[in-house]
C-alpha cells in the first residue's frame, strides 16, 4: 500500500487542530480542579484545590529566587502532568526555568534561556496537544485506514538580551513531551524571532520600549493553531507567527514515539506602537486574526483598547467604568467586538 501523508504546510491545512491549555498563575481544569503558583520562604509552591473540595500543596526544589508576578503554571489535562515556569533573578542575571509534576515526581527545573551569557525575561507558555490524520491507500474493494496521531508540546516565548545596551528579540522554543507527560528538555528547540521579514523597514528611535518586550502565545478559534504576537524592534513592527505542528511516528525510536514537527510560517506585520503596554495588556483574539488589545487606563476607573488586523490598527479607545459599567462587564464588552 501506499502511503499518504497529510502535512500541515503554510498554505493548506489539512488535520485536525488539538486543545490548547491555558497557563497563568492560576489555572482551571475541565475537571474543575484549580491550580495556583506563588513563592513562599524562597520557594516556588503550587496549590492545588480539587473539585471534591481536598486541596494540596506541591514545593518545587531548587526553586529559589523566583520572580513572584513571573509564576506560571499548567495542566496537561491529556496525562494530568502539572508544568511550572519562572524566571530566576532580575537585570542580566535573569534566567528561565521549567519543571514538570509526573506522577507524583518533580522533573527539573530545567534552565532553557539566560544560561548561556544573556539574559532572559517574561516568559509566557502554552500546552498544546495537536492531531494529525494519516490515510492509507486501499484496494479498490477496501476502505482507506485512517490513522489518527496526537502529541502534546510546550510552547515557550520570552524576550532575550545580550546586553543592556542591546535592545533585544523575542524567542521562541518547542518543548516535546512524552506520552507519560515527561518534558523531554534535550530536544527542545529554540528560535530567535527575528530577520523574517524578506525587507527592511526605516526604524525610529523607540523610547520606553520595555513595554514591549512581552511576546504572548495566542489561539487562532478559527484554525485551532497557536500564534506569537511578538514586537521586532530591528523592522519595528509587531509581527504574527503561526505555528503549525505535523505529528509524527519517530522511526529512529523502538518503540516508536509520537513527536511533532513544528511549521514556523511566515508572519503577519502590523506597525509598531511603542505606547502600548504588553507587559500588562490582554490579547483577545477573534475569528482571521482579528485581535483586540486591552489594558487598565492611566486615569482611574478607564479600561483602554485597540483593534489589531491585517489592514492595521485602530485608534486607542477609552471605555469609562462606572455604576453603569463595570470592570468585569467592560472586558465582556470588548470580547465582544471580536465576534
Amino acid at each position: 500500500m501506499k502511503r499518504l501523508r497529510y502535512i500541515l504546510m503554510s498554505i493548506i491545512v489539512l488535520g485536525i487542530a488539538g486543545f490548547a491549555g491555558a497557563a497563568g498563575p492560576v489555572t482551571l481544569t475541565s475537571a474543575g480542579d484549580l491550580y495556583s503558583v506563588s513563592t513562599r520562604d524562597n520557594q516556588v509552591v503550587v496549590t492545588a484545590r480539587y473539585a471534591d473540595g481536598a486541596s494540596s500543596e506541591f514545593f518545587i526544589p531548587q526553586s529559589a529566587a523566583a520572580v513572584e508576578d513571573s509564576l506560571q503554571v499548567g495542566v496537561d489535562e491529556n496525562t494530568g502532568a502539572l508544568y511550572v515556569l519562572w524566571q530566576k533573578m532580575t537585570g542580566m542575571e535573569s534566567k528561565l526555568r521549567i519543571a514538570g509534576y509526573v506522577d507524583g515526581t518533580w522533573i527539573g527545573p530545567f534552565t532553557f534561556a539566560g544560561n548561556d551569557g544573556t539574559a532572559a525575561f517574561n516568559p509566557e507558555f502554552m500546552i498544546h496537544r495537536a492531531t494529525t490524520m494519516i490515510t492509507e491507500e486501499a484496494a479498490e474493494s477496501e476502505e482507506a485506514v485512517v490513522t489518527e496521531l496526537s502529541a502534546t508540546v510546550l510552547h515557550l516565548v520570552w524576550w532575550s538580551q545580550v546586553s543592556e545596551e542591546d535592545a533585544g528579540v523575542a524567542q521562541y522554543a518547542a518543548l516535546p513531551v512524552t506520552t507519560e507527560g515527561l518534558p523531554q528538555f534535550a530536544k527542545m528547540e529554540r528560535t530567535a524571532l527575528t530577520d523574517f521579514l524578506p525587507y527592511g523597514i526605516v526604524c525610529f528611535d523607540i523610547t520606553g520600549g520595555d513595554n514591549l518586550k512581552h511576546p504572548k502565545l495566542l489561539m487562532d478559534p478559527k484554525t485551532g493553531n497557536p500564534h506569537i504576537f511578538a514586537t521586532d524592534f530591528a523592522n519595528c513592527v509587531f509581527q504574527i507567527f503561526e505555528l503549525r505542528p505535523e505529528v509524527v511516528d519517530d522511526e529512529a525510536e523502538v518503540t516508536k514515539r509520537r513527536r511533532q514537527i513544528i511549521i514556523l510560517r511566515r508572519p503577519l506585520t502590523i506597525a509598531l506602537r511603542p505606547d502600548l503596554p504588553l507587559g500588562t495588556a490582554k490579547l483577545v483574539v477573534g475569528g482571521g486574526l482579528k485581535m483586540i488589545i486591552h489594558w487598565d487606563g492611566d486615569l482611574e476607573n478607564t479600561l483602554q483598547y485597540l483593534e489589531l488586523d491585517e489592514e492595521g490598527e485602530s485608534g486607542i479607545k477609552t471605555l469609562l467604568l462606572d455604576e453603569i459599567v463595570n470592570h468585569e462587564q467592560a472586558v465582556d464588552l470588548i470580547r465582544d467586538l471580536t465576534n
